[in-house]
């Protein structure tokens, strides 16, 4: 009976189970620096280091008409009550430099002409529509309009016929901070190519992600100029259409719309404006001294 009683007896329970292993650490994606479009094309930089923008290397002429389009660009996009003065120093820097703006508006015209022969237009329109969608970039509106503000206010103290000087000093000022944001963007994508080879696989595709954009603004009315830059016809103007014999200085030949928003993906290449006499990357001391950027 000892032996039966013995062998019935209950066994021991069985040890529990190990816990299950820690999920792993792994830190979030990347995401793009001010909150910038995924798809973003920078421009590159060339041997010496450059960045070649719509900006590099252009005559002195094409520099007005650049930083024109620029302030153009801030004084329509910035948004805030600190930058409402801009709209109203925008419309009298137009009517302060007309004379700058008529003689650098035929150089440029010129410049284009002897590149690209009768057909100039076309190419000088895309090229101006590339300056639009540069300086508006919506990323960038946090960064680009403090600078266009302290540049907006030197513009309304400058006296006639001083812009011409000023404007290639200006149009690097308005350009620094995207130089800045492309050396960080191609930071981004690094980082993220290189998130993407360790996790994507196995974690898969992270949270949904939205680039910032500009909402649409309203257009400031161009200034009609005749051939010596004197203002006509007003009402003219202020329609948007130049009197008889006169240029609008306000947005491109042919009325190129004044702010387009970025390329996000690779688009065919442009005709680049006219390089200034002599200048290129390995020589920026050309016969006519070049507007050229120092970052990369």
């Amino acid at each position: 009976m000892t032996a039966i009683a013995a062998c019935s007896s209950t066994p021991e329970p069985a040890p529990p189970p190990p816990p299950p292993p820690e999920p792993e650490a792994f830190p979030a994606r990347p995401l793009a620096p001010n909150r910038a479009h995924e798809g973003l094309q920078v421009p590159r930089t060339d041997p010496t280091g450059v960045r070649q923008t719509v900006n590099t290397w252009v005559t002195p002429a094409q520099a007005v008409w650049n930083l024109r389009s620029a302030y153009n660009v801030a004084a329509l996009n910035c948004d805030g009550v600190i930058y409402e003065p801009m709209a109203e120093r925008y419309g009298a820097f137009l009517e302060t430099h007309t004379r700058d703006l008529a003689a650098a508006g035929r150089t440029v015209d010129s410049e284009f002409r002897q590149k690209y022969g009768p057909t100039f237009r076309d190419p000088q329109d895309a090229y101006m529509t590339q300056v639009y969608n540069y300086f508006a970039l919506p990323a960038m509106e946090d960064e680009f309009c403090p600078i266009a503000l302290a540049v907006s206010e030197e513009l309304a103290l400058m006296p006639k016929g001083g812009l011409s000087e000023a404007a290639p000093g200006m149009l690097l000022r308005m350009e620094e901070p995207f130089l800045a944001f492309f050396k960080r963007y191609e930071a981004y994508k690094a980082e993220a190519a290189a998130w993407e080879a360790r996790y994507l696989a196995t974690y898969g595709k992270p949270y949904p992600y939205t680039p910032r954009s500009f909402a649409p603004a309203p257009i400031i009315a161009p200034v009609a100029v005749d051939a010596n830059g004197n203002p006509v016809d007003p009402a003219a103007a202020n329609a948007g259409v130049p009197a008889t014999g006169g240029t609008v200085v306000t947005d491109p030949v042919n009325a190129v719309p004044p702010v387009l928003q970025p390329q996000i993906v690779p688009a065919p290449p442009v005709p680049e404006a006219p390089v200034a006499v002599g200048a290129t990357s390995a020589d920026p001391n050309g016969t006519t001294p070049p507007v050229t950027t120092t970052g990369q």
